[in-house]
């Protein structure tokens, strides 16, 4: 069903309101949503299409509702409700695309994907692909894959295709919980569903964008002159609601940081520069007229280097050892333990820290201490080792006998 009336919208949300909401004591029913938008060729995806679906009694709730043509509000007052519980998959996007462009901070949301990161499904398992195996749902159709949804009208394939997305959500959702119940993991996928929310709606800091770059060979200088620059290109790209690419693509932005232009002539002839308004070329210039005058307290520092330290690259490794090895025994996505960066950044730590606190890292936090972090640490202190087991080699092994690798406390064997 396509809601393309404020009437029809308020009929819907009076639906939702009684099956979702909590009664008393008793839990509403879970609401699935998801979003349809544009994002090629501007600053903030344009919301196309939000769908919703709630599998109510006699009758599910399913509707596709237009927002170029109906008020959302009182949609978007559920979807904020802390007591309504929430479905998505992957749903970074949609929360992000709510909050940006309605101010709307969906709580209480569980996204599959996360879940299924924690229990052995990969660490960015693909809707269709849940779909089949949790939900033993069909193959769906992707017939509508690249679609440009902000065209009108919609044909019934389009809105029938869209209400693919969460028609299986539910049953993904009920199977997904109890799973992670029944191996203790619900307050791990919850901390993560909490932190997808908490990236979708924090407000962007433009002084700490130049962080994003490979900042290698760089000076302090050159990294002061990237600051101004990448924090005045984002903030012209948001005026033009334009992708920050188009303004000055990136690595272009930092051939102007390493050797700024003396002028806007000078600017348009940086290779890959793309043709600039007066107005944009000042602003950007202007920014690196800023840089040249920080001083050197002004100037960013990093904690450690960005260059390559084969030091560090050994030590990394040993830790990715063991953080794989936890991974496999635990059947979760190693993405979700530690990125390669942190292990970098925890590695360089330990050969530079001369006695300073551990890095604010996520795996040394929460559930990631306990199932990863805290070994990390043991390993640096020489306090755990990484063995081999030499009862047997790896291609005689069988899948019952367990890891060839294992991290093994010194002063015993095992």
């Amino acid at each position: 069903m396509l809601i393309s009336t404020d009437r029809q919208l308020g009929l819907l949300c009076e639906e939702l309101r009684a099956a979702v909401r909590p009664r008393g004591e008793e839990p509403g029913l879970p609401l699935a949503f998801d979003t349809e938008f544009v994002s090629e060729r501007r600053y903030t995806p344009r919301l196309c299409l939000l769908q919703v679906f709630c599998q109510a009694q006699p009758m599910p709730i399913e509707a596709a509702v237009d927002p170029f043509a109906v008020d959302l509000g009182p949609l978007l007052d559920i979807l904020a409700d802390r007591s309504v519980a929430k479905i998505v998959h992957a749903g970074a996007a949609d929360l992000q695309i709510l909050w940006s462009s309605y101010g709307c901070r969906a709580e209480g949301v569980f996204d599959t994907q996360i879940a299924g990161a924690f229990l052995g499904y990969g660490h960015q398992a693909g809707y269709a692909d849940l779909v089949r195996r949790v939900a033993n749902g069909p193959s769906l159709s992707k017939a509508q894959q690249f679609t440009d949804w902000s065209a009108r009208p919609l044909t019934s394939s389009q809105v029938s295709y869209a209400l693919d997305d969460v028609r299986y959500l539910p049953v993904m959702y009920e199977r997904l919980q109890s799973a992670l119940a029944s191996r203790g993991r619900l307050r791990w996928a919850q901390s993560e569903f909490d932190r997808s929310l908490e990236r979708a709606t924090e407000a962007v800091d433009l002084n700490e964008l130049w962080r994003r770059f490979n900042l290698s060979g760089l000076s302090r200088r050159q990294m002061g002159a990237l600051r101004e620059i990448a924090g005045a290109r984002e903030t012209i790209a948001q005026s033009l609601d334009k992708p920050p690419s188009f303004i000055v693509p990136d690595l272009t932005l930092l051939q102007m940081a390493k050797l700024p232009p003396s002028g806007a002539g000078e600017m348009r002839g940086l290779r890959g520069m793309p043709s600039a308004s007066p107005e944009t070329s000042r602003a950007l210039l202007d920014a690196l007229a800023r840089a040249a005058k920080l001083t050197d307290d002004e100037l960013p520092r990093l904690a450690f280097s960005p260059r390559a330290d084969p030091q560090v690259e050994i030590v990394s490794g040993l830790l990715n050892v063991l953080t794989q090895l936890r991974s496999d025994e635990n059947d979760i996505s190693r993405s979700y333990l530690a990125s390669r960066e942190q292990l970098n950044t925890l590695a360089a730590w330990w050969l530079k820290s001369e006695g300073t606190p551990a890095p604010e890292l996520p795996v040394l936090k929460d559930w990631r201490r306990e199932l990863l972090g805290e070994e990390l640490l043991e390993l640096m202190a020489g306090r755990l080792a990484i063995a081999l087991d030499g009862t047997r080699r790896a291609a005689e092994r069988d899948e019952e006998a367990g890891p060839v690798v294992r991290a093994v406390p010194l002063g015993r064997r095992s």
